[in-house]
C-alpha cells in the first residue's frame, strides 16, 4: 500500500489535514508530535478507522525525542514517550512505528560514539515492550548531519543486534549518505520504507523522479524482498499525490 507522511502536517490540526488526506490516501504514517501527539489524538484515529477505513503508521517525533541522549532523565524522558506511543499505537491497532536513532546535538563527532551505545539501551528497552504488544519498531538510516548517526547499513544492524527491531529504509537519506546500493542488496529486516527523491547533496524531500535517485531502479530492487508498505514522504499534499501516482504506476509495472 502507498502511504503519505510529512512533519509538515503535525503542525495542522488533525481534523484538517486528515480531510485532505483521506481524499487521495487509505495510509498515512503521522509524525507524532506538535498537532499530532498521539496522546491528544487517539479517539480521532479510532474515529478514521471507523468512518474512512484508513490506515495507520507512526513516526515518532522528530524533534523533541533522543533516544541517544547522554543526559539520563533526557534519554528516560525520551523512552517514556515512545512507550506510551507503543501503547496508544498497539489500542487503536497501528502496528508499524519508525523512529530515528539518537542524535549527538552540540557536540558532533566527539559524543557519537557514546550516542550510539545510549541508544542501543534504549532500543533494548522498546525490544522488550514490543514483544508483549502487536507492534514493531523501524530503526530509520539518516543523512550525513554533524548530529547523525545510523547512516548505513552495517550501522544499523549493529543498533538492533539481539533485537526484533527492524529497519526503514529511507530513499532520500541514502542518497545523500551514498548508501544507497547497500540498501537495495536486501538482507536485512526491512519493514517500512519512506521514498522520495533529492539531488544527493542535501535532504529535499522531492516528487519521486525530481532528482538524482532512479526510483525505477530502486522499486525494481525492493519488490525481490520487501512487499511491505510505501511511505512518500512530501513537502506538501499535492507533491505527495503526484509521487502516488507515479510510484502506482511503477509498481503495477513490475506487478504486470
Amino acid at each position: 500500500m502507498i502511504g503519505i507522511s510529512s512533519p509538515l502536517f503535525s503542525v495542522q490540526p488533525f481534523d484538517q489535514i486528515l480531510e485532505e488526506i483521506v481524499k487521495a490516501f487509505k495510509l498515512w504514517e503521522i509524525v507524532a508530535e506538535i498537532e499530532h501527539d498521539l496522546s491528544k489524538n487517539e479517539s480521532r484515529i479510532r474515529n478514521a478507522i471507523d468512518s474512512f477505513d484508513m490506515k495507520f503508521q507512526v513516526h515518532a517525533p522528530i524533534a523533541d525525542m533522543n533516544l541517544g541522549a547522554l543526559t539520563e532523565s533526557a534519554r528516560e524522558a525520551s523512552l517514556n514517550q515512545m512507550l506510551s506511543i507503543m501503547d496508544i499505537s498497539h489500542r487503536v491497532g497501528i502496528e508499524t512505528i519508525t523512529v530515528h536513532p539518537g542524535m549527538a546535538i552540540a557536540y558532533g563527532e566527539n559524543i557519537k560514539p557514546k550516542v550510539r551505545e545510549a541508544t542501543k539501551r534504549s532500543l533494548r528497552t522498546l525490544d522488550k515492550k514490543m514483544r508483549d504488544l502487536n507492534v514493531r519498531i523501524a530503526l530509520e538510516n539518516m543523512p550525513p548531519m554533524d548530529w547523525s548517526i545510523g547512516l548505513d547499513l552495517p550501522e544499523l544492524l549493529s543498533m538492533i543486534e539481539d533485537t526484533e527491531i527492524g529497519i526503514c529504509f529511507d530513499t532520500g537519506h541514502a542518497n545523500v549518505a551514498k548508501t544507497l546500493e547497500s540498501f537495495l542488496r536486501g538482507g536485512y529486516p526491512l519493514i517500512n520504507v519512506h521514498i522520495h527523491n533529492n539531488h544527493g547533496e542535501f535532504d529535499e524531500h522531492l516528487v519521486i523522479d525530481a532528482g538524482s535517485i532512479d526510483i525505477a531502479r530502486v522499486v525494481d530492487a525492493l519488490r525481490k524482498f520487501y512487499s511491505g508498505n510505501y511511505i512518500i514522504e512530501a513537502r506538501t499534499l499535492l507533491e505527495g499525490i503526484e509521487s502516488r501516482d507515479k510510484l502506482k504506476t511503477l509498481l503495477e509495472k513490475g506487478d504486470s
